[in-house]
């Protein structure tokens, strides 16, 4: 990663972007909704709160890719045990830092005003009823958030929710839940049905991966704001204060559904 490490997105880079022009389309309702006034935050306020999520993103990444270095690390035929014990650690800071990424993404899509939940075809909770009903909303929630991106109703759609940046959101999406588990044992993954076949971790690209969600991302950043532009006036935009307040929302469990 150390491609990663000399970009924009490590700590400290530059984080001014450039500015392209597009044309907005107009916001129908679809598999996601619309919400009404008052349901989300204002938009300069969710924009706030994705650009504190960013600069979490930004600080975690020195130190996931020190995790992949330990992790990938050759030691001839076998895995040590400092490498095995890399691996997971690896693949546990993996999961929880797609975990920022996705909220990073569900703040920008409030910008827009669309909410997402765990229900299928709508943002509405599906009350099924059933014992497992808890974990099949999350499974759906994380699911959600990309279909939501698809949706051709926003100008995030065609930086986020379409080509490679899709693709490769896809990906993350996909390793987030193939590592879940990173810290059971075969025996533990096994007996909960998952597939015995693992993949090196060195075969995966995850710097191409990253750069290619955070080039993204940047140009989501620009819509946004853009969009928030318009929508308010200089005054009404939140101080730039760096209080322990505005950080709350990162870490209160009960503002995040997917938790």
């Amino acid at each position: 990663m150390s491609g990663l490490l000399n970009s924009r997105w490590a700590p400290g880079a530059p984080t001014s972007v450039h500015r392209p022009q597009y044309t907005p389309r107009p916001q129908t309702t679809g598999s996601i909704r619309l919400t009404p006034p008052g349901s989300l935050l204002p938009p300069a306020e969710e924009l706030s709160r994705f650009m504190k999520i960013v600069a979490r993103l930004r600080w975690k990444l020195p130190f996931l890719a020190e995790g992949y270095r330990l992790a990938t690390l050759e030691t001839g035929n076998d895995m040590s045990d400092d490498v095995a014990h890399a691996e997971i650690m690896f693949k546990i800071d993996f999961h929880e830092y797609y975990a920022l990424l996705e909220r990073a993404i569900v703040h920008l899509l409030a910008v827009f005003n669309i909410a997402v939940t765990s229900s299928r075809g709508s943002t509405h909770s599906s009350g099924n009823g059933v014992a497992n009903g808890h974990s099949v909303g999350v499974h759906r929630y994380h699911a959600n958030v990309l279909e939501a991106l698809r949706e051709q109703t926003t100008p995030l759609s065609p930086v986020l929710g379409s080509g490679s940046v899709y693709l490769k959101l896809q990906k993350a999406k996909d390793l987030r839940n193939r590592w879940k588990t990173a810290d059971l044992t075969m025996e533990e993954r096994e007996r909960q049905g998952e597939r015995k076949d693992v993949l090196r971790l060195a075969d995966f690209d995850f710097e191409g991966i990253l750069s290619g969600i955070f080039a993204g991302l940047e140009e989501a950043y620009v819509r946004a704001k853009d969009h928030v532009d318009k929508c308010v006036r200089p005054d009404d935009l939140p101080g730039q204060t760096n209080t322990e307040a505005d950080w709350g929302f990162m870490v209160d469990a009960m503002d995040w559904e997917a938790v």
